[in-house]
């Protein structure tokens, strides 16, 4: 193409798929090489083809359930002062919860599908209650086990973490 043609600006008041689809962008082709935009995306692609619409409808469900979750999690383990071992354990305890999620209880459905409808409410936040009750509810998800294991990870990153530091002071 030549630089008058792909420094075109098309007019405020033209629609620009059309001015894509104008003679000028459409009569010059100046590649030699293969096209291959997209390509890396073709097995998404199918995969996305073999989702079933219920499938589709859960994971949106999913992730928006995560959407409001994840931040909650965030600030309720920075009030548990892990230090540098926040971002391990934070990544650990998403897991969990994530696993917990995959076969909630239909308490847990009755009341994250709650919390969804009074997201969609976009309501203040004072007069969010599933909303204020996401931390005791992350709480009570969580397993003797689960807490087990975070406590372990903050201890092993922690003791890395002094480990490396006499390292670097040696």
């Amino acid at each position: 193409m030549d630089p008058s043609t792909t420094t075109h600006q098309p007019q405020p008041s033209v629609d620009l798929l059309d001015a894509f689809n104008e003679q000028d962008w459409t009569s010059e082709d100046d590649w030699e090489g293969p096209v291959e935009a997209g390509l890396g995306l073709k097995p998404y692609v199918e995969k996305l083809a073999s989702v079933s619409p219920e499938q589709y409808r859960h994971q949106r469900w999913q992730v928006s359930v995560l959407s409001i979750l994840w931040p909650e999690l965030k600030s309720w383990l920075q009030t548990w002062e892990l230090g540098q071992s926040f971002d391990t354990v934070y990544q650990a305890a998403k897991q969990r919860v994530y696993d917990h999620l995959k076969q909630p209880t239909p308490a847990q459905t009755d009341w994250l599908n709650a919390l969804l409808a009074e997201e969609e409410q976009k309501l203040p936040s004072a007069e969010r209650a599933h909303r204020r009750q996401v931390i005791p509810r992350l709480s009570s998800m969580l397993t003797t086990e689960d807490y087990k294991v975070l406590s372990e990870i903050a201890a092993r990153d922690m003791a890395a973490n002094v480990m490396q530091r006499s390292q670097l002071a040696s």
